[in-house]
């Protein structure tokens, strides 16, 4: 218990969690398991994140950090005799720069906390994925999240300035500075980001932030084959250049099951097409970007590369099509038993894979 004493006199009551509160707690963003770590250490700065791993470096002792327990590859799981170290008091935007579009964050705020902020500020956070909710800004860094909108805005690599984090010694790791323009030395973000946390464990970070669009349209495309799918994508890309946000693949098995056999959503389309996606413009000119936008799907079905399509033409319509494809719950009730994966592919591989 030495460890742990002296854990509690750099955090805290509020900062040490033991005994049969660990329990109590869910192991997975489910909450199928409990948490069976030996503490749980709620750091509310980086200085005791820092004091925290310098007393663990010494003892050897094991720790697994924690965000949003969203992730699918089970980097979240502690097993007994480690301990937990979760973010959740470090949620703080500390600060927003709507000039420089920059945004100070602590890496325990929420995905959708940080797009609220944005948002008031008529800019945008480029990372969106359906855990926006629940996941943390330094769990998105972390596993160098992508999402929905990658397509426009790039993974959390491109979204992030710099970082600050401790090493495993405590050692502090800063270069908390809003310069979109920094050729000052080593980028020594890239080596945290993606890292799971192996190398160091990221405590804050400078966000880069957007212009909002004034333009969105949203529509489910069905197609018969993948071909033609990537078809679409090389006529969407070319046509719509810059103003496509995002681009999901769902396949039939998929959209049949949970779209329409669940009884859980409206489907915009019948099933039984190979695949369909979600198609999403953004832009600055209304009239000339739905123009832009129906134009591409009016070629796609004349030509025979796209089998049916629904453009959303309400905010709730884009919303009940964006459902389908964020019902991870649906999925896991409707597609039991399932095995939880993140994986990526070279687009040409996916047919045989799927």
């Amino acid at each position: 218990m030495e460890l742990l004493n002296q854990i509690h006199a750099v955090v805290g009551d509020a900062g040490l969690i033991t005994g049969e509160e660990v329990a109590a707690r869910p192991g997975d963003w489910r909450g199928r398991t409990s948490c069976s770590a030996r503490a749980v250490v709620r750091p509310r700065t980086t200085a005791e994140f820092s004091e925290v791993m310098k007393l663990c470096y010494a003892a050897r002792q094991p720790v697994v950090p924690t965000g949003g327990l969203t992730g699918l590859v089970r980097g979240h799981v502690v097993n007994p005799g480690e301990l937990q170290l979760s973010f959740e008091r470090m949620r703080s935007i500390e600060s927003i720069d709507p000039v420089g579009r920059t945004m100070i964050v602590e890496a325990g705020v929420p995905l959708q906390a940080a797009q609220k902020m944005a948002a008031e500020h008529g800019l945008l956070y480029g990372v969106d994925l359906s855990a926006r909710g629940s996941c943390t800004i330094g769990g998105n860094i972390s596993t160098n999240a992508g999402g929905n909108t990658v397509i426009r805005y790039g993974m959390t690599r491109e979204n992030v300035l710099v970082l600050e984090a401790v090493l495993a010694d405590g050692t502090v790791v800063s270069s908390m500075n809003s310069l979109l323009k920094n050729n000052t030395g080593y980028n020594l973000k890239q080596l945290f980001i993606g890292s799971e946390g192996t190398l160091g464990l990221v405590t804050r970070a400078v966000l880069r932030l957007h212009p909002a669009p004034i333009s969105e349209a949203t529509a489910i495309v069905a197609f018969d084959s993948f071909e033609k799918l990537t078809q679409f994508l090389s006529l969407a890309g070319s046509r719509l250049g810059g103003i496509l946000r995002s681009f999901e693949v769902m396949w039939n098995n998929f959209y049949e099951i949970i779209g329409v056999r669940s009884g859980r959503h409206r489907p915009p389309l019948p099933a039984g097409h190979e695949v369909y996606v979600i198609v999403e413009v953004a832009g600055t000119d209304i009239e000339r970007d739905e123009v832009l936008f129906e134009d591409v799907l009016a070629v796609a079905l004349e030509k025979g590369i796209a089998a049916d399509a629904v453009v959303a033409a309400s905010k709730s319509q884009r919303d009940a099509i964006w459902a389908i494809r964020e019902d991870v719950e649906g999925e896991i009730i409707m597609m039991a038993p399932a095995a939880d994966f993140d994986v990526s592919l070279p687009i040409v591989h996916m047919p045989g894979l799927r």
